[in-house]
């Protein structure tokens, strides 16, 4: 009875293995390898996705499709598919493999919970690996749990079924937003389960820092703030007590208080990986400054960020800055050296593309950086509406760029939107070039409407003065092309008088105009 017993049992493993590996070499799967090969990428995603569909155990489908995107470059769908892989069926290679790019991606974010978490499920494969336990040591440090002992060691709890990414985890790029840093919600609960435990032990300090850090996801401020006193008062040493304050202070607008407790988190920095801790700082101290307008020190502030760890989001902020400026050389050197870092950052690219626009410079990188900006804005916002401000920035020169290359309906499109912002009702530059916009698209009337508006300008009274030629209009041509010389003497000698102004220039009495400079020298010394 026996052998029979472990010949069923064995042919049992066999049909289930027979099952499990056809359904991992389905046709689906088969087809969407080969289209994966040929980086048909839009094929192999509908084959790889009609075999998770049939096998919704099955990590391999889900693997593919984050390689997939993230040769794409669409992190957040990428990430997603690796997330669902790692908690589904994969060999021990995969599933490694898995595991690591989702460690590295969460670190590099600063998502502590998640870094750990990936981090600590890699660490059960391959527990020698110093580069993740790196990885493992900084999050947990980061998270700011006072009792980590910065080893590894076995999470009690492990990240359940993947749900559907967060909004904020969606509007993530490549690369660090220069912003506020704070932990994830992610493997936080609800503040009010803190609540209750320290109802019952409000000694307990882990867990109150823990309650601060779900306030702060929930956006209760003034809680949040109330509980890191309580915690300062308690450990006033704890830097990361007053780094979070400060954070929570710039989240209630109250930057001089954050520069405060900024300060005295760097009196005693935190122990473990220095260097990171006082990049945060330095960071987030250079916004608070940076609301203050106190440029220089906002300034010194990005530049010590940078000293502490040579990334991309201080060069980001010092390129905003010297933008605001107008120092159009920084400018360009620090967008140049964060895109060195970060060849993708869209931020970077617009102003590098800004301020070479401003400083004259039509080279190679100019041309990149434009082509980026623009590309990104036409496919992440085709209502331009709807664009963040923070990328409308380079919105004037965007137009100025369609202008120069005929592109004036589209040019249009952002005069539109700037128009709605009031001060660029009053911009010489917006009133100017979009008057130019409207005279070289064939709207002479409404670039006469613009450009009226516009006073103490040799550039502009000189393209009123074109618009009343086309129109024929002498006496009108004659009365702006004054205003323009008078300002700009070189106007009445200029090349292209001929070529500017051919409806009138066959009439003698304006030619004579020219040629005695409004009646100012006579003919013949002219």
């Amino acid at each position: 009875m026996e052998p029979v017993r472990k010949y069923l049992s064995l042919v049992f493993i066999f049909v289930i293995l027979h099952t499990t590996l056809f359904a991992i070499d389905s046709d689906a799967m088969k087809e969407g390898k080969k289209a994966f090969s040929k980086k048909a990428y839009g094929e192999a995603i509908k084959k790889f996705t009609k075999h998770a569909d049939s096998h919704p155990q099955d990590g391999e489908a889900y693997m593919y499709l984050g390689y997939i995107y993230e040769y794409k470059k669409d992190y957040p769908k990428s990430i997603q598919n690796f997330r669902r892989a790692a908690d589904l069926d994969l060999d021990k290679d995969q599933r490694k493999t898995v595991l690591l790019k989702l460690a590295l991606f969460f670190n590099y974010h600063q998502d502590w919970n998640l870094s750990a978490t990936y981090a600590s499920r890699y660490l059960k494969y391959d527990s020698k690996n110093e580069e993740v336990q790196k990885i493992y040591n900084r999050a947990v440090g980061n998270k700011g749990n006072p009792s980590s002992t910065h080893s590894y060691s076995h999470p009690t709890k492990v990240e359940s079924k993947p749900s559907e990414p967060k909004q904020s985890e969606v509007k993530k790029e490549t690369s660090k937003k220069q912003e506020e840093v704070s932990e994830s919600s992610e493997g936080t609960k609800p503040s009010e389960y803190y609540e209750q435990v320290l109802a019952n032990q409000p000694h307990l300090e882990d867990v109150r820092w823990d309650y601060v850090l779900a306030l702060f996801e929930e956006k209760k401020y003034d809680l949040a703030e109330t509980n890191l006193k309580n915690l300062i008062e308690k450990n006033p040493s704890r830097s990361r007590y007053h780094y979070k304050l400060g954070i929570v202070k710039l989240r209630q607008d109250d930057p001089k208080s954050a520069i405060e407790s900024f300060e005295r988190a760097k009196k005693n920095p935190f122990s473990k990986d220095t260097n990171v801790f006082l990049y945060y700082v330095y960071l987030n101290e250079g916004i608070a400054f940076q609301k203050l307008a106190e440029i220089d020190k906002a300034e010194t502030s990005f530049q010590q960020a940078y000293k502490q760890l040579p990334k991309d989001p201080p060069l980001l902020a010092l390129a905003r800055l010297y933008e605001q400026k107008s120092d159009w050389e920084n400018c360009i050197t620090s967008a140049d050296k964060a895109l060195s870092l970060n060849p993708n950052q869209v931020e970077s690219h617009m102003f590098r593309f800004v301020c070479m626009f401003e400083a004259g410079k039509r080279t190679k990188k100019f041309e990149t950086s434009f082509a980026k900006y623009s590309e990104f804005i036409d496919s992440k916002f085709p209502d331009l509406t709807q664009t963040p401000e923070k990328y409308q920035v380079g919105f004037i020169k965007l137009a100025r760029r369609y202008t120069e290359t005929n592109a004036f309906d589209k040019a249009e499109t952002y005069f539109s939107v700037l128009e709605k912002v009031p001060a660029n009702l009053e911009s010489r530059e917006y009133l100017f070039y979009r008057g130019r916009n409207y005279f070289y698209s064939g709207k002479v009337d409404l670039a006469i409407s613009i450009l009226q508006k516009l006073s103490g300008s040799s550039s502009g009274y000189y393209l009123l003065a074109r618009c009343y030629s086309r129109k024929g209009d002498i006496s009108k041509t004659k009365e702006q092309f004054k205003l323009a010389a008078d300002l700009k003497p070189e106007y009445w000698t200029a090349e292209n008088l001929e070529k500017d102004f051919k409806e009138v220039w066959k009439d003698s009495s304006f030619r004579e105009f020219i040629q005695t400079k409004a009646g100012t020298v006579s003919a013949q010394n002219q």
